[in-house]
């Protein structure tokens, strides 16, 4: 009888004990879970990518799809979902994220939906029309996207992970400067059973434009990156979920076959993650956190028609004065970059004073940062140039110690964000160009900013 409040006063100061633990540092056990569903329409849709691919699909070469990942350290759930399309609107990024948060708790802000930007996608942009609300595919999305992560979510077990960052040289170049300014590094998370080294998933983050299949191709396939997931799973097991980075202006080295070509190219990225996978040491000690911020930025601004029409003849006039003195290439491509922003800016203001084409006068952008122990996650909804994404890292490492992957379409699709060099010198990505020039330095700043903010409240 006299014993009592002395266990009674145990079990308190036990519990006193592993409560400031957990909320100092040390968490629960980390849960992990991971699963895919087809994202395949089972009905005609247009694929994604060229505007000068008019039809729907037409077979199925690879089957594309959504994958997810759930992470649980008992204090702090998230969830990211990597899928085979060119990019996905804000809106289906709201209905993903409420009807996870409706069926699991987990906040709709600690949700990120990203793309690889595989031009060989189905799509919920339709040629010459701007994206709905609501539509068959992208109600057939919303509910494979959120069936990934309702799988994942149910599929948790004990689990342990750790980052280790790659290097792939020699695969990618920079198709705006002509150049090897490229980000070459592989991302991989490892996530694999506590008591094993049974792989639940592995998270790869890397750099370069799906585009090997061009816009004849009416076969949908995960292109590049779809081949890289089938490797990777089939080498080490779990799902594969593969993020893009910074791609705006990098694009991957080909030649030959297509389709064979992206099997090569997959393979070598697989061989990169395989790799990195073989050099982390997993922890189920692991510290969760989102922040994210929505920036409304102005529309790119166009010239009136007579503005256009004129700076488009002077260009014109420039190229062939160029041409005929006997230029360098590199002169003549310089004034064709220019001549091409000016033969958008005369499409659009024709579009706008014969009310053919409506754009809008401000465009939201989330910038959404995830930290998974030592990594940071910062995603942008676009397609943001590379540059910006190595000035992050390199910010956010010397600030906070922490390694970074740039994931770049997603929660949304604001178009390029160039940089202002690219903006002078022109070219496809500054032609059609949408936000403002402030666009690319204000999401940088935003990332750094949150990356911050996480530091002081998961210290």
């Amino acid at each position: 009888m006299k014993s009592f409040p002395i266990r009674a006063a145990l079990v308190v100061l036990i519990s006193f004990v592993v409560s400031a633990a957990v909320h100092d540092g040390a968490y629960a056990e980390l849960k992990a879970g991971a699963a895919r569903q087809s994202i395949v329409p089972p009905f005609p849709t247009h694929m994604g990518g060229f505007m000068d691919r008019k039809t729907t699909f037409e077979g199925v070469h690879d089957e594309v799809f959504a994958r997810a990942l759930v992470l649980d350290n008992g204090d702090t759930q998230l969830v990211l979902i990597g899928s085979d399309l060119t990019a996905v609107d804000a809106d289906m990024t709201r209905q993903i994220r409420e009807a996870i948060e409706k069926q699991t708790g987990i906040p709709a802000s600690n949700v990120l939906v990203s793309c690889a930007h595989n031009h060989s996608a189905p799509s919920i942009y339709q040629p010459g029309r701007q994206e709905e609300s609501k539509s068959p595919v992208k109600e057939f999305f919303v509910e494979q996207f959120t069936k990934a992560a309702l799988d994942a979510y149910e599929n948790r077990r004990p689990a342990k992970l750790g980052f280790h960052a790659g290097e792939l040289r020699g695969a990618t170049r920079n198709r705006q400067q002509d150049n090897d300014l490229v980000d070459t590094q592989v991302g991989v998370v490892l996530v694999q059973e506590l008591d094993s080294r049974e792989v639940i998933a592995t998270l790869f983050n890397f750099t370069g434009h799906p585009v090997i299949v061009g816009s004849k191709n009416l076969h949908l396939s995960g292109e590049y990156p779809g081949a890289a997931c089938r490797a990777v799973e089939n080498l080490l097991g779990g799902i594969a979920i593969f993020t893009q980075g910074a791609a705006g202006d990098v694009t991957v080295h080909r030649s030959g076959d297509p389709f064979a070509e992206i099997e090569r190219v997959g393979r070598t990225l697989a061989g990169e993650v395989i790799k990195s996978a073989g050099f982390v040491q997993g922890s189920s000690d692991v510290k969760l956190a989102a922040k994210s911020e929505t920036l409304e930025f102005s529309a790119r601004s166009f010239p009136p028609l007579d503005q256009a029409q004129k700076a488009l003849a002077e260009t014109q006039a420039k190229l062939a004065a160029a041409e005929k003195s006997g230029a360098s290439r590199v002169v003549l491509k310089r004034i064709s970059q220019r001549m091409r922003v000016h033969s958008i800016g005369v499409f659009v203001a024709q579009a706008r004073k014969s009310g053919t084409m409506e754009f809008p006068d401000t465009y939201a952008a989330e910038v959404q940062v995830f930290q998974i122990g030592d990594l940071i996650l910062a995603s942008i909804p676009g397609e943001i140039f590379v540059e910006y994404a190595l000035e992050l890292r390199k910010r956010v490492s010397q600030d906070v110690e922490k390694s970074t992957c740039l994931v770049g379409y997603a929660n949304g699709y604001i178009g390029y964000i160039v940089t202002p060099r690219a903006r002078q010198t022109g070219g496809y990505e500054a032609s059609v160009e949408r936000v403002a020039p402030e666009a690319g330095r204000a999401m940088i700043e935003t990332a750094v900013e949150l990356v911050h903010e996480l530091a002081v409240a998961t210290k």
